[in-house]
């Protein structure tokens, strides 16, 4: 194999593994994190007051409906509004700036946590959001992807430079990534609901 035909074979295999797609969604999803980051900072001491509260008061008896409903909302959310935008045309901007919304609300939320907890209550916010970081964030990342190729060649259509006698098909891979995302959600929201009241009645 000579040096060019290597070459070629090289790039061609980087961006196979790394497609475009991918990468802008990375991309905003670390600004998104960067931007709630820098906005958690501004937070004031009578907010981080209230998240010490919120944490002393917080349940570690049964399972309500409502805590149920909050964590099933918080887990499912975004990754059912990425596989929907895959639906859509609109999806090639609304898929980018989901994954940055997902990225400034559980930077902020975790840079806020830390502010009302301090150093020593490391562990507790380990304990709120290892499993969210664990589940939320790359589930909502394999919808997406697989989303924003199906949004692009919507808009493709849309405007005219698809090709119009090849409609967008959204076969078992799509729908099968999307089941099993749902699945690893839900063991996430369960070990939620179970394991982190347990884990902060001992810490707090």
């Amino acid at each position: 194999m000579t040096d060019s035909a290597r070459s070629r074979k090289l790039r061609y295999v980087t961006v196979d593994m790394v497609p475009l797609r991918s990468l802008v969604l990375a991309l905003f999803l670390a600004s998104g994190i960067l931007a709630g980051y820098a906005v958690a900072l501004r937070c004031t001491p009578g907010t981080a007051d209230e998240l010490r509260r919120f944490l002393d008061g917080f349940p570690a008896g049964a399972i309500s409906p409502e805590s149920a409903l909050r964590t099933l909302l918080c887990y499912f959310r975004s990754s059912v509004l990425a596989f929907l935008m895959g639906f859509a045309s609109i999806g090639v901007v609304g898929l980018p700036l989901l994954m940055a919304a997902q990225g400034f609300v559980l930077s902020f939320s975790m840079v806020s946590f830390a502010a009302a907890l301090g150093r020593e209550g490391f562990a507790a916010l380990l304990a709120l959001f290892a499993l969210r970081v664990l589940f939320v964030l790359p589930g909502t990342f394999m919808t997406a992807t697989a989303a924003l190729d199906k949004a692009r060649l919507l808009f493709a259509l849309s405007i005219g430079t698809g090709k119009r006698a090849a409609p967008v098909l959204y076969g078992a891979r799509y729908w099968y990534r999307f089941a099993v995302t749902c699945v690893c959600l839900g063991i996430g929201s369960g070990l939620e609901l179970w394991l982190t009241p347990l884990l902060l009645a001992r810490l707090i």
